[in-house]
């Protein structure tokens, strides 16, 4: 099963879009020490997961992100209301969740965002299944605010290094 897969030397080398992972990981971190640490993640893995070959598709694949987390944290806040108004019973976590799941996936697909399926199914799970005591609606927002901090830091990066790279090759 894992024969195909045998480390190359050569192979081994660290590419642009690897250096604007780095950078854009480095970023997020470094942004979020000035606050607190909580939340890094999921703007570092978005960072990672928006920055693409160029500018243009870093744009076109954070707004589906965006919009991907937006409808899945949309779907966490109905789960919430409807967690509560049951009294947090686990029934409500083990029917509710994986409709939600499902209406995130369907919304998704109805308004042609394909790309943003993954990250707002994530979004959704993340989000319901790591609920911490109190506030639950605030963190919703949080989680799907360290989304756009993740893309932003994403587009930042890919517009600064592309500016760069376009500079170097002029010279």
């Amino acid at each position: 099963m894992f024969q195909k897969y045998r480390f190359n030397l050569k192979d081994f080398k660290l590419g642009m879009r690897t250096l604007k992972s780095g950078v854009a990981v480095f970023l997020v971190i470094l942004l979020f020490g000035f606050f607190s640490r909580q939340g890094a993640q999921i703007a570092a893995l978005t960072a990672v997961f928006s920055l693409r070959e160029d500018f243009d598709k870093s744009i076109h694949f954070g707004a589906s992100r965006i919009l991907g987390n937006s409808i899945g944290g949309f779907y966490a806040l109905l789960f919430f209301i409807l967690d509560q108004f049951f009294h947090e019973h686990p029934l409500v976590t083990l029917l509710v969740v994986p409709i939600c799941v499902m209406l995130t996936i369907m919304t998704n697909v109805a308004m042609n965002n394909k790309p943003g399926i993954i990250g707002g199914v994530a979004a959704l799970l993340i989000i319901t299944l790591s609920i911490p005591s109190g506030n639950a609606i605030q963190y919703v927002f949080v989680r799907v605010f360290e989304t756009f901090v993740g893309v932003f830091v994403a587009i930042l990066v890919n517009s600064d290094i592309d500016k760069i790279k376009k500079r170097l090759q002029n010279e």
